[in-house]
């Protein structure tokens, strides 16, 4: 009978452990603190059309300018590091996405990057006023965004699955707004640029 017991009670700790595996992805009793993320197909087709168009835009500038050998415009020259940032895989895919706290560490580092780019740009280029007001809510925005990963990298452990699901795909959302703003910050410079 004590075995049976015993039995009983060890079975229940397995249970309980696998449990609270599927409900919180992201506990300290989670070995793999993982989490299956299958983005919006077509909130991601039109993303994936919009940054398209945008590169079909962009592209021929950035070549035009390295086959002056001259960088005219370091706007135009960073924005090639920017989208690094707007193509990450979990971004782009429709294939499910496993999301891990390395994922998260690398969506952090790429939006940091992107923030270290759009300060220097800041400080390093003359942009007339609606240009800079662009910049400074693209600036804005993307430090939102690094507030957002951090939440969810660091104090996300007792969340359920269906709110990470949820912050990630808010997440998601602010990403393609971000790029958004970027395209609209980019073609307001151009415009600028031709006035001047």
């Amino acid at each position: 009978m004590k075995k049976k017991g015993a039995l009983k009670i060890f079975l229940g700790f397995v249970l309980l452990f696998l449990l609270i595996n599927w409900v919180f992805p992201y506990s300290p009793l989670n070995i793999y603190k993982s989490i299956s993320y299958d983005g919006d197909h077509v909130l991601i087709n039109d993303y994936r059309s919009e940054l398209k168009a945008f590169k079909l835009e962009y592209e021929p500038r950035l070549n035009q300018q390295r086959k002056e050998e001259l960088i005219k415009d370091l706007t135009t020259n960073d924005i090639e590091y920017l989208l690094q940032m707007y193509e990450l895989p979990w971004l782009v895919d429709k294939d499910s996405i496993t999301i891990t706290r390395k994922s998260l560490t690398d969506m952090e580092f790429e939006v940091n990057e992107a923030k270290d780019i759009l300060i220097n740009l800041a400080f390093q280029e003359e942009y007339s006023e609606s240009t800079k007001e662009y910049l400074h809510s693209l600036l804005t925005q993307t430090l939102s965004l690094e507030k957002e990963i951090d939440e969810l990298k660091h104090h996300s452990s007792l969340h359920s699955r269906s709110t990470i699901d949820l912050q990630l795909r808010n997440l998601h959302v602010h990403f393609i707004s971000n790029f958004k703003l970027l395209s609209t910050f980019y073609k307001e410079h151009l415009r600028s640029k031709q006035e001047a």
